[in-house]
């Protein structure tokens, strides 16, 4: 973890308040997939927690959705411009070292994902990912975890790409619902509470959005419940957990 200044090559539109920026570091540092950055915004004391998209190099892409001032003056960004930065933040993801696995990303939550795609197929293991927006609109990267997924299927609410369906809905018809031997999943939290509904055999890691303070355990301000009674925190012992493991 340390303190960078990183420069903006690529801001690119992807929907409606969807943001993709790509960060050149003088440094790069060794990230894994789950792994998150604090951003330093001019409209707010502390900092912002962007979940790291992906990695290429000595570039990092983040993706983001317009959801108040910070990111609204991120948004505002153009190439050349700098952003202060801190990380890589939290534990990220043990990578397996066989299986078939399946990626379950829910809008926004679709970005982090991105980066686990890359590394699991660099890897050599089979990937498959199931992808699920409102509309199409909002539907992100299907080009990208095309080109790393074995088999990518999409979902959308109103039907309009894909699927009709949430994706909680779509996955039980999936062959890799019964195939898969670990699940990733990252999207809105009645997204992850509908998963720990299903009747999945297999793991199913979750990584958690959670407003934070610190980002590095001092504050609690990010603490979620654990099924053994005490908590954990989301900057620190996350952001990825077992779905079985915490209380939603």
């Amino acid at each position: 973890m340390r303190k960078q200044k990183a420069r903006i090559c690529e801001h690119t539109e992807l929907g409606p308040g969807l943001h993709s920026f790509w960060l050149e570091l003088p440094e790069p540092d060794d990230v894994r997939p789950g792994q998150f950055y604090e951003i330093k915004t001019a409209v707010r004391f502390l900092r912002r927690a962007i979940s790291l998209a992906d990695k290429i190099e000595d570039r990092l892409r983040f993706i983001i959705r317009v959801v108040g001032p910070g990111t609204e003056w991120m948004s505002g960004l153009k190439p050349g411009e700098n952003l202060d930065i801190i990380g890589p933040l939290g534990k990220g993801v043990k990578i397996p070292e066989e299986g078939s696995l399946t990626l379950l990303g829910g809008g926004i939550g679709i970005a982090p994902l991105l980066y686990l795609a890359r590394v699991l197929s660099g890897k050599g293991l089979r990937v498959n990912a199931l992808l699920a927006a409102c509309t199409r609109e909002e539907l992100i990267c299907t080009e990208e975890f095309g080109s790393l997924c074995s088999e990518v299927v999409t979902a959308t609410d109103d039907g309009s790409c894909g699927r009709k369906g949430l994706l909680t809905q779509v996955l039980p018809s999936l062959q890799c619902y019964k195939e898969s031997s670990a699940f990733y999943a990252c999207g809105p939290e009645p997204m992850l509470k509908a998963l720990k509904e299903l009747d999945i055999q297999s793991p199913v890691y979750a990584f958690l959005e959670s407003r934070m303070g610190c980002g590095i355990g001092l504050c609690m301000g990010c603490a979620i419940k654990h099924t053994d009674g005490g908590y954990r925190r989301v900057c620190l012992d996350g952001p990825v957990f077992n779905l079985e493991d915490i209380t939603l």
